[in-house]
């Protein structure tokens, strides 16, 4: 495996579980349209419509409107700046589509490079949200039922 796929994938394991347990609401929301992401892009990896980049685009093309969604809905900071980076990468996507002799393979990395920051960027909300001292989403989680409220003896 090469090094940058290797190291994207060990710190969508390393951010993942922490953005989970120590973020709130809101990282857990951008955690679910990574997996998504992730999960559908490898799907789709294989799928040819003309240009070899065009499915990928529009899996990226969705992602973008989740993110553009959760930054317009959560009062959060790093939303904004991944939908930011996913912009820059809907903008390598077209200069591959539109440049011929475009290099497919600067054009993965740059996407791939852009994706990690936006992934940091995930990391960074959580790291905010635990130095200032806000409860995780994972402290109010109910992990065991309740047992049923006692009725009064009539």
């Amino acid at each position: 495996m090469d090094p940058l796929p290797a190291f994207f994938m060990i710190s969508l394991l390393a951010v993942f579980p922490l953005a989970w347990l120590g973020g709130g609401h809101t990282e857990r929301a951008g955690v679910a349209l990574y997996l998504c992401l992730y999960i559908v892009g490898r799907l789709t990896q294989h799928i040819q419509i003309g240009n070899p980049l065009l499915a990928p685009a529009l899996v990226d093309l969705v992602f973008l409107i989740g993110l553009a969604w959760l930054a317009l809905k959560r009062e959060r900071w790093w939303p904004l700046v991944a939908s930011a980076l996913q912009v820059m990468v809907m903008l390598v996507y077209v200069g591959a589509m539109l440049v011929p002799g475009f290099n497919y393979r600067s054009g993965i990395v740059a996407i791939m490079v852009l994706g990690v920051l936006g992934l940091y960027c995930l990391l960074g909300g959580v790291l905010e949200r635990i130095l200032a001292g806000e409860t995780p989403a994972s402290a109010s989680a109910v992990w065991r039922r309740r047992p049923p409220a006692r009725q009064p003896n009539s």
